[in-house]
């Protein structure tokens, strides 16, 4: 464990973290536009985009209906957009990132097939010792059945420090995946 825990129990610093991640990610995917070949096609598409097509196609997709280009500006929008997939594509937790992971996933259950098995977690993490362990908690884990404090003290100790709940689940599924499953 870390002696330093100020960012483990700060509340905003995941949010933070998260999005200076999202920040580089998008400037990388930016970067990786410009040196494209074809930059000075797509800066002359932004250049030379009909805000009024783009406005129609926003009003139209308002709905959440399926909106498909009907005049030639709504189709350069679009062709647009998928420009601006390109660099979204690389920012974590965007709806293009996780179509990306979609198309992935199907791609790979078209290769590979489907899987024959899922498992899911569920760890009661407030009763685990090892879980109040890596949240700062004093639990002796050498004994066989540890004490521990009250079930409110233990839900507040995890909500306080999500960081070491993290690396709970993190250190369960690995181990799982390793006694378990043989693998790695």
């Amino acid at each position: 464990l870390y002696p330093d825990r100020r960012f483990e129990r700060d509340r905003c610093f995941p949010f933070i973290a998260f999005n200076h991640e999202q920040i580089r990610a998008s400037a990388q995917g930016g970067y990786l536009l410009t040196k494209r070949h074809n930059f000075a096609s797509v800066s002359q598409k932004i250049l030379g985009l009909n805000r009024e097509a783009l406005d129609a196609l926003i009003t139209r997709g308002s709905t959440g209906d399926y909106v498909r280009p009907e005049t030639e500006d709504e189709k350069a929008c679009f062709e647009l957009m998928l420009v601006v997939d390109h660099v979204a594509g690389h920012v974590n937790g965007l709806n293009t990132s996780r179509k990306y992971q979609r198309n992935k996933i199907k791609s790979l259950i078209i290769a590979r097939g489907v899987p024959i098995f899922f498992v899911t977690f569920a760890p009661a993490d407030t009763k685990n010792p090892l879980c109040l362990y890596y949240c700062g908690e004093a639990v002796n884990l050498m004994e066989h059945l540890p004490l521990l404090r009250g079930a409110d003290a233990r839900r507040r100790a995890i909500a306080d420090n999500p960081a070491g709940a993290a690396r709970f689940f993190d250190f369960l599924v690995k181990t799982f995946i390793r006694v378990i499953l043989r693998h790695g």
